[in-house]
């Protein structure tokens, strides 16, 4: 059994080997506990002189990743260097891949994907922010368990050595699948490339497929440069998915932009339910997707990128989908062609009352949410915009985190990266709930005032409080929650770059009583 670190780890087990190094099962001998360690192996092809170059960049990208503080960014935990070979030891996730999610279970739902895609977008957030681009988002770095927040893996690792001003050989490491057109064609690194690869990886969540995937290397490389995909899915995620993939990366979606789609996706609020393909069971020829074979490093032949006509892609047959649980079933099965046009209208209003109206009732459109508009454990409404208690952009991506060390209060501080935590660590506060007081943020409408909002609000937040998402006993005496309703001027529709929008969700926060911490989750997943 081989010890790495002066004997303080030992390789367990490998557990998985790539062109860039191999994974293993280790045991922190210190602290006792397992922990995954990966260490670097370069290509053979990788000039003898420049080994040294490579591996001091993958430390100190490394250490820079380390001090990344976001749920879904795997911990680094210790670097080390010794008799000339690299490794760096990490927090061990015990889940598997979104590649082998897919494969197994198939296709991710709608809200499932925006789920993972606002994760995901947090964790490449924080990493920009620190000045690092990861170089290598896909779906085998990606990694699902089946609670909590999913987890995207080497960080500043697996691609932090593809820098062609470090080396002279032209080697292309990685899966070009999921390279942007820029980053092919010999662009320098910037966070456009995670973007574009983010919406590779959702189209392959959605899709079962990946977008680009050919049976040669140089096939996948043109699709990539000349090919527009459309992904199935509608909707502000097909919005999502489609800007992502922008070749341009000028023109790409940017991050406010994402969030802004990520966010409407989430909520349900336009056409992804009625295109949704019915889950009836296993996919069928969906292959185990690993990129390309790992065969080594690729050398591409130069390409002078220029304007061709894609050639027109056809769309694959909607994919078979196993059932999800808890799901209501969806809208397809029910429209099915061969409906006589009386029985449409019956299963159309059917499909009204059991489907849309809990959830625009849920969101406060078409009226109030049924139940009371508050409990004792309800603190003081707060407003939030530029000239509310909380600033506009202080709850920016909040909710996209359920645990936060951070407490709804006037003046509070902006949420940083660091607020934003682990749910079994300890917290302060969780996302609750939010609830869209109206549909149309693109529109300009008659703001309802503070009044109607905080019942709105307050209604909603109170119904998610009193449910049985919220764990625990005498939720009313040892628990309290915040209702953070918009102002008149965040509720005015603004416009930034072409992009319409406003502030019109009211957020709902839970915490403790007494103000002590939490240590693990109050809300179900």
């Amino acid at each position: 059994m081989r010890e790495v670190g002066n004997r303080r780890y030992r390789l367990v087990r490998e557990l998985g080997r790539g062109g860039m190094g191999a994974v293993w099962l280790g045991q922190d001998t210190v602290l006792g506990r397992d922990v995954a360690v990966k260490e670097l192996l370069l290509p053979g092809n990788v000039p003898a002189a420049e080994r040294a170059v490579y591996q001091e960049r993958v430390l100190r990208e490394a250490r820079i990743a380390s001090q990344l503080q976001d749920p879904a960014v795997v911990t680094v935990y210790d670097l080390i260097s010794e008799e000339e070979q690299t490794f760096i030891v990490m927090e061990l996730i015990k889940a598997p891949t979104l590649e082998e999610l897919v494969v197994r279970d198939g296709p991710l739902d709608v809200k499932q994907a925006a789920t993972l895609a606002a994760q995901l977008l947090n964790a490449l957030e924080a990493a920009h922010e620190s000045g690092v681009v990861h170089r290598d988002v896909k779906p085998g770095n990606v990694m699902v368990p089946g609670k909590g927040t999913a987890k995207l893996t080497d960080f500043g690792i697996a691609q932090s050595i593809d820098d062609p001003r470090l080396t002279a050989t032209g080697t292309l490491i990685g899966s070009p699948a999921y390279m942007s057109p820029e980053r092919l064609a010999g662009g320098p690194a910037m966070p456009a490339w995670d973007l574009w690869a983010l919406g590779a990886t959702l189209y392959y969540a959605v899709e079962g497929k990946g977008a680009f995937d050919r049976p040669t290397t140089s096939a996948t490389i043109l699709a990539v440069m000349n090919e527009r995909p459309q992904p199935r899915v509608s909707g502000p995620l097909g919005e999502l998915i489609t800007g992502l993939l922008e070749p341009d990366p000028q023109r790409r979606l940017g991050v406010a932009q994402a969030h802004r789609l990520i966010e409407r996706a989430q909520h349900g609020l336009t056409g992804p339910v009625l295109t949704q393909a019915v889950k009836t069971g296993p996919v069928q020829g969906v292959p185990a997707l690993s990129g390309l074979p790992d065969s080594g490093p690729i050398t591409p032949a130069p390409i002078t990128p220029a304007p061709i006509t894609p050639a027109p892609i056809t769309p694959a047959p909607p994919v078979v989908l196993p059932p999800a649980p808890r799901k209501r079933r969806p809208v397809a099965l029910i429209l099915s062609a061969t409906l006589t046009p009386l029985f449409l209208v019956g299963a159309l209003v059917s499909l009204y009352l059991t489907v849309f109206k809990p959830m625009f009732d849920n969101m406060g459109v078409g009226g109030l949410p049924d139940g009371p508009a508050s409990t004792a454990a309800m603190q003081p409404v707060l407003t939030m915009g530029p000239d509310g208690d909380i600033k506009e952009d202080v709850l920016n991506m909040a909710f996209r985190n359920s645990c936060l060390n951070w407490v709804p209060a006037k003046r509070a501080p902006k949420i940083e990266p660091k607020n934003r935590v682990g749910c079994y660590g300890a917290h302060d506060t969780e996302y609750l709930d939010s609830v869209l007081a109206n549909s149309d943020i693109e529109k300009d409408v008659p703001n309802p005032g503070a009044e109607e909002l905080t019942k709105i609000g307050g209604t909603g937040c109170t119904r998610t409080f009193l449910s049985d998402k919220v764990t625990g006993q005498d939720k009313e005496k040892t628990l309290r929650y915040w209702v953070i309703i918009p102002t008149a001027e965040a509720w005015k529709v603004k416009t930034n770059n072409g992009y319409r929008h406003s502030d019109r969700l009211i957020y709902c926060f839970v915490g403790k009583a007494d103000g002590s911490k939490l240590t693990e989750p109050l809300l179900k997943n």
